[in-house]
């Protein structure tokens, strides 16, 4: 009866359940910061915004699919360097690679 009851209330609750929602980023800022490193060069900010909205655009389609534990690392990585798509992109592929195919250790 016990377990009927958790099953029952999973099963209502999941439809309401919090989708992930991908991190904000300043990408202006971000993209503006790595251009005036670089002497202040339009070519490079757009080329940082390009980036960053096609890495932005891959992720908000798979990031509530993928496990917390590879969403809140990564998040982390990225925020390190003031926040970037382009870094969250490159992590959550390096992380699900590396999770796919675990390296062992041999003698």
């Amino acid at each position: 009866m016990m377990l009927s009851a958790f099953i029952l209330v999973l099963a209502f609750s999941a439809p309401f359940a919090a989708k992930a929602e991908i991190p904000f980023y300043d990408v202006e800022e971000y993209c503006r910061s790595v251009s005036e490193f670089s002497g202040g060069s339009m070519m490079i900010y757009n080329g940082c915004i390009q980036m960053e909205q096609s890495s932005y655009d891959s992720l908000v389609r798979v990031w509530s699919a993928l496990p917390s534990r590879v969403r809140s690392y990564c998040d982390e990585v990225s925020r390190f360097v003031d926040g970037s798509y382009q870094i969250l992109q490159g992590c959550v592929e390096m992380e699900m690679s590396a999770g796919n195919a675990p390296s062992q250790f041999r003698r």
